[in-house]
């Protein structure tokens, strides 16, 4: 079109001036009397030949000669401003051996018209025929985030990998500026961009003016969603940012990070271990904080599911550490992050998050207690360590199989922005001891996710990578839920921020559990230590467990039943007139109390002895 213009404004140049000649030259001469209509026809013809040739041109050099034979048909979802741009750069740029069939758009007014001379049509035209009559293989989606909503773009994407489409994306209209599509600029779309939801509508001033000025701390500081509160925190100019964290290379990779953004803002970084009171204190001392937000905690189910000694010591002393210190030194904020995991727990991490809660909850109730004690709930993140998508894009890349551990289980999902958007916000909200939910929006079937993220990648599911169920792992549950069954919601001013209206419960009976806990973690075994925990969450009731066989005698209102000391199958504990098939002696027997065996015990015994029979 510029070409065009240029084209034509030459022409009226020259035809202005044969005007000149017509009017003033003939009285010189007769020959330069020239007829205005052969002006005007002159015109019109010879800007439409000059203008058609080099269409011509241009259209034999691109589409016979230097037409690639690896052309690739695509269509382009999107017909406005950045579709038309999209589809200019990808005609000029030739690198991209793209043939473009046509556009997508949902707007009725722009369907059977042409933009840029490429035809749009419906969405419905297009999946029903058109894609598959024109053989196109991927769809570029052109639409600018705010203008489609999360949901619409998935139903859109689903709709491509029905079709065996691969699904490409303009990431930024920015990114076209330049006129070429440099490497990124088209780019997979990605499956976090899919799991999300509208963002957050965060009060930035109310958080502004609470945190400008104060001293923070962040334990887990190093960790996937601490680092992302520090990076937030900078930019609402705190006294001073103090990170907390046990693991070296992280916290050199975060402070190296948020350095050159820093400004005035006072940097502290401690490599430390939440459960060393004694170094807390010297922390605390040289620090000062006034607002806490408290990340450090071991998070993975599996692991921790065979380890209870470390994650009781970490996660609930630890944070009792943070929390007392908090009181002590006369902390304004304390805020913990929890997990759904601690709702109806069904593992050992679970459990421990919930103790971690009901312990914050107790000291929150202390008469006179000015520190303000907030706990948040949050769901699976996105693209934090360990994650299940970061395993199945390795998995993919590595030609497959792709691991589910059932073919049915659901999780909540969350980008790491928003948990530290939830954090940010629920510090500020409330009077303390309240537990803040977030509205996680549409739970996400795992097997589901799995088969997307395969499609994405441009394979086929079950036919190029085959996806395998390996069994829940110790501990794991179908579905995780952000409430007991017992417990409401209660609005706040941020309807995707709700408060949790917990049972009442005996805060300090369970606050002197929990210090029992505590004080004999390092005398008693595991499973008298997760005895005690189910004590302390009646609703602990493991799964796929080895400490399910606890669950046996155990329930809800075992308040005052007899801890059990030792498992069988684990412990060799001292036990005598049993034999396995071999003929070797087998200690099966947990001690007893030396005034006699409880109903308890005694059940626990017989149980055993079945166990171990069936097993041999």
């Amino acid at each position: 079109m510029q070409d065009a213009v240029i084209v034509a404004k030459a022409h009226l140049l020259f035809s202005g001036g044969y005007f000149f000649l017509s009017i003033f030259g003939h009285n010189i001469a007769e020959i330069l009397l020239i007829p205005w209509s052969v002006i005007i026809v002159h015109y019109f013809l010879s800007v439409f030949l000059m203008v058609s040739f080099r269409l011509g041109v241009q259209f034999t050099y691109r589409n016979l000669i230097a037409k690639p034979n690896d052309t690739i048909n695509i269509m382009i979802y999107g017909a406005g401003v950045m579709g038309s741009i999209a589809k200019s750069v990808i005609i000029k740029d030739t690198n991209i051996h793209y043939n473009i069939i046509g556009f997508i758009d949902d707007n009725p007014s722009l369907w059977k018209s042409r933009v840029g001379g490429v035809k749009v049509f419906s969405p419905e035209k297009a999946f029903g025929h058109v894609i598959q009559e024109q053989k196109v293989q991927e769809m570029i989606l052109a639409i600018s985030g705010p203008k489609v909503e999360i949901r619409r773009k998935r139903e859109i994407v689903d709709q491509c990998l029905a079709n065996r489409l691969k699904v490409r994306e303009v990431s930024d209209p920015s990114n076209l500026i330049d006129g070429k599509l440099d490497e990124g600029k088209i780019t997979n779309v990605r499956i976090e961009d899919l799991l999300g939801r509208e963002s957050i509508s965060m009060k930035v001033e109310s958080i502004s003016q609470g945190i400008a000025g104060k001293r923070v701390m962040v334990t887990g500081g190093a960790g996937s969603i601490g680092s992302e509160i520090v990076r937030q925190l900078v930019y609402l100019n705190p006294e001073s940012i103090t990170i907390i964290d046990q693991a070296e290379s992280a916290i050199f990779e975060i402070k190296n990070e948020i350095l050159p953004i820093l400004g005035q803002v006072q940097l502290h970084t401690y490599v430390a271990d939440v459960t060393n009171a004694i170094k807390l204190r010297k922390i605390f001392g040289i620090c000062q904080p006034q607002i806490i937000y408290h990340a450090a905690a071991y998070k993975h189910v599996p692991i921790m599911e065979f380890q209870p000694y470390e994650a009781i010591r970490n996660n609930v002393g630890g944070t009792r550490n943070i929390a007392d210190l908090s009181v002590e030194f006369g902390v304004e904020k304390f805020v913990m992050i929890s997990t759904d995991k601690a709702v109806n727990p069904t593992n050992v991490m679970g459990a421990t998050k919930r103790i971690c809660e009901i312990y914050i909850q107790a000291i929150s109730q202390r008469p006179g207690m000015k520190t303000q004690f907030i706990t948040t709930r949050f769901g699976n993140v996105l693209g934090s360590n360990g994650s299940v998508i970061p395993i199945f894009k390795r998995q993919i890349s590595n030609g497959g199989p792709v691991t589910v551990t059932h073919k049915d289980i659901i999780r909540y999902f969350m980008t790491i922005p928003e948990a530290c958007q939830l954090v940010m916000e629920a510090g500020f909200m409330g009077n303390g001891g309240e537990i803040y939910l977030f509205d996680m929006g549409e739970p996400v079937r795992i097997y589901d996710l799995a088969e997307r993220m395969i499609s994405l990648s441009g394979f086929i599911p079950h036919r190029d990578i085959q996806i395998m169920e390996t069994g829940l792992r110790p501990g794991e549950k179908l579905y995780e839920e952000l409430l007991a069954d017992k417990e409401e919601t209660l609005p706040t001013g941020n309807k995707k921020i709700m408060i949790g209206k917990i049972r009442p419960q005996n805060y300090e009976a369970s606050k002197a559990s929990i210090l029992e806990l505590l004080k004999n973690l390092d005398e008693e075994d595991e499973w008298q230590i997760v005895t005690r925990m189910k004590k302390i969450v009646p609703e602990f009731e493991s799964k796929n467990s080895q400490f399910e066989v606890l669950d046996q005698f155990l329930t809800p209102s075992h308040q005052d039943s007899t801890i059990l000391t030792s498992n069988p199958m684990i412990n060799n504990t001292e036990f005598s007139g049993f034999r396995d098939k071999k003929g070797n002696e087998q200690a099966l027997k947990p001690p007893v109390k030396k005034n006699g065996k409880t109903i308890i015990t005694k059940l626990v015994e017989t149980f055993n002895i079945l166990t171990f029979n069936l097993f041999y």
